[in-house]
């Protein structure tokens, strides 16, 4: 219950500070809009906007509420449920939050890349993940827009693997962390905006918000969430860097002729 408080809160105060970007469009912080040239959907659609906002929020309160229960009231009934530590003796300190975090982290970013792979099978994708590419351009609200399917196999199972193996070796509040971690992310990488200042960019090998953005203009490749080695690995970021050095190339030869 607490935790299902914990994500619709950060959802809830998140997307407010992302409307009052939107909103009111200040110059300092468009300058961080991934898709200068292109125009908000909002502004290039304002009548299907409405309507896909509204079937946003309705996506989200089901997933996000519904879903979760409907999956851990059944598996905290079997053996292999196992309760984290939530002793006041056994809070962790700041090295090991950090370190079970950050463990977390590469447990669901390996998990998320598979599933996000699997989702983007031909078989599979008219079916489930379609739902989530109406967004071909990342906006905030769009970071839980998703088949009930995805949210279990792309959201709740790569976010839960974690702490699953760490198990009554995780403090409770670790786990909130973590939550509040990997909310945050997906927030930062929908929200079409590639901050400089985002915490996010201070991970290692980290691919930011417009890595995903590119995920979601291209639909292929960039499948990871945190990290990028497992799309460097398996070279599912290979366009992505080839169209940003063509890119580059293209300015630099536009500043030299201007």
């Amino acid at each position: 219950m607490w935790s299902l408080t914990q994500h619709n809160l950060i959802h809830l105060v998140c997307n407010c500070v992302y409307y009052v970007y939107y909103r009111f469009e200040f110059p300092f912080i468009e300058r961080y809009k991934i898709n200068l040239d292109e125009p908000w959907p909002w502004h290039e659609d304002p009548q299907g906007w409405r309507k896909q906002v509204k079937k946003s929020i309705a996506v989200f309160l089901i997933n996000s509420n519904v879903i979760p229960i409907l999956v851990y009231v059944p598996l905290s009934k079997t053996s292999a449920f196992k309760e984290h530590n939530m002793s006041v003796e056994g809070l962790p300190s700041p090295i090991c939050l950090a370190l079970s975090v950050f463990f977390c982290m590469v447990c669901e970013d390996f998990t998320f890349y598979w599933m996000h792979r699997l989702l983007h099978h031909r078989r599979l994708y008219p079916y489930i993940h379609k739902m989530h590419h109406q967004y071909t351009h990342s906006v905030s609200i769009a970071a839980e827009y998703s088949h009930p399917v995805e949210f279990i196999l792309g959201n709740l199972l790569p976010t839960a693997v974690g702490p699953a193996l760490l198990g009554p070796n995780m403090h409770i509040v670790t786990v909130f962390a973590w939550y509040m971690v990997r909310v945050g992310e997906t927030l930062d990488g929908h929200c079409g905006y590639d901050f400089s200042f985002s915490p996010f960019r201070l991970i290692p090998m980290s691919g930011g918000a417009e890595y995903h953005d590119f995920h979601h203009s291209v639909n292929i490749g960039n499948y990871a969430s945190f990290f990028s080695i497992w799309d460097t690995v398996f070279g599912t970021n290979k366009l992505y860097y080839e169209l940003t050095e063509e890119k580059r190339l293209a300015e630099e030869k536009k500043q030299k002729s201007a």
